[in-house]
């Protein structure tokens, strides 16, 4: 009989036991429940009071009479650009005038920003506030930030290492076939390229980083919605797919001219490095290379012929101070750091360049011959060799020899 009470006992010892068990197990589920409700509750707040402040500095930036030094004096006299818009008008137009005072209730200027917002989150866009910690860091140091950015793709792709590639729209077929070489030599060195995705330089370095499979960034002076050139459509979605978009711009804003200008300092504010492939007196790319070194950024320039007008600007930085771009593969090692892989690029040239390579073979051959051979003038022969020295398939010898690299 012992034996039989102490089985029950310890039976009963057991069970309850496990019912203390289980309702502490069903205690602590329900404080994890409450506790994600909880952490769900403030994620959906917070990411509403982003929203509402990225709405409100939207509204401030698309309010004639308002800019980009206006819309920080608001939020510092404020706090945030959402009790800006809420602020007394008398108040309000003391910060930032009467005019602009008089025109922030629009409410056609609030439905535009309302109806780009929903683009933006029917195409997936993120919308970051200079408060946010998605913000691109590098942009918070610009005397004047954008208020808002709207990145679309990988955001990732400016933390690491960065080189601006730009130059002329109507750009020389050898100074697209550099800038293609570089997008990939420096994409497949694991650095992002950076550009603004117009005809020319800049798609090519775009191209050039695709193909090599590494990151790229395109800098939109439109919104990030669509491409700019639309002939570049095709391209545009390759970035938005493996790369990253940025605007500072609503979706929906066309390519107008002052946009540029603001999208050059951008362009420049994501590099570490910038380099202008080929540029003409007054070229936008000059207006970037300005102010990389404004910020202190490293400046290069490819060198092009002097009596060809589209390189005067390019070669005016280098008299300048800018660093002279003689061979790919020395920038990229510079930028980079140096590499286990060949240095000879593996797009192979096309065209007239790749004729010539064809007609080198493995000799070594004097500007004469070569020319003879690939039945072309010595002076287009020479600018192809300098091209392709420059790209790291030829290497110059003494007595203006050529052979291909090793």
């Amino acid at each position: 009989m012992d034996a039989l009470k102490d089985w029950r006992d310890g039976r009963d010892g057991r069970d309850e036991r496990d019912r203390r068990e289980e309702r502490d197990g069903r205690r602590e589920q329900d404080r994890r429940e409450e506790r994600d409700r909880r952490d769900e509750r403030d994620r959906t707040e917070t990411g509403a009071h982003a929203l509402r402040e990225a709405r409100a500095l939207l509204v401030l930036d698309q309010t004639r009479g308002i800019d980009l030094p206006a819309i920080a004096r608001l939020v510092q006299a404020f706090g945030s650009g959402e009790r800006a818009l809420a602020a007394p008008r008398q108040e309000f137009a003391a910060v930032a005038g009467p005019g602009p005072a008089a025109m922030r209730d629009d409410r056609s200027v609030r439905d535009a920003v309302d109806r780009a917002l929903a683009e933006a989150d029917r195409m997936g866009m993120l919308v970051c506030t200079w408060q946010d910690a998605a913000y691109p860091e590098r942009l918070r140091h610009l005397a004047d930030p954008p208020p808002v950015m709207f990145l679309r793709g990988r955001p990732a792709l400016m933390s690491g290492r960065t080189v601006a590639v730009v130059g002329a729209r109507r750009a020389t077929a050898r100074a697209r076939d550099v800038a293609g070489q570089i997008g990939f030599r420096v994409a497949r060195a694991g650095v992002t390229v950076v550009s603004g995705l117009a005809l020319g330089v800049d798609g090519a370095a775009h191209a050039g980083a695709l193909e090599a499979g590494g990151g790229t960034v395109a800098v939109m002076g439109r919104g990030a919605d669509e491409a700019y050139p639309s002939s570049h459509r095709r391209l545009f979605s390759r970035i938005v797919e493996r790369g990253l978009v940025v605007s500072e711009f609503l979706p929906g804003t066309p390519p107008l001219p002052h946009h540029f200008p603001r999208r050059n300092r951008i362009l420049a504010a994501l590099s570490d490095v910038v380099v202008v492939v080929e540029a003409a007196a007054g070229s936008g790319a000059l207006s970037t290379s300005r102010h990389a070194l404004d910020m202190g950024r490293d400046v290069w320039a490819v060198p092009g012929p002097i009596d060809t007008s589209g390189c005067v600007g390019s070669n005016e930085m280098i008299r300048d101070g800018a660093q002279p771009l003689i061979s790919v593969p020395d920038f990229v090692e510079a930028v980079a750091g140096p590499s286990d892989t060949s240095t000879q690029p593996e797009l192979r040239p096309s065209g007239p360049p790749g004729r010539v390579l064809d007609e080198l073979g493995d000799e070594c051959l004097g500007i004469d011959a070569l020319a003879c051979r690939a039945g072309m003038l010595v002076s287009e022969t020479l600018a192809l060799l300098t091209e392709l020295e420059l790209t790291g398939w030829v290497r110059q010898l003494p007595g203006m020899r050529f052979r291909r690299a090793a």
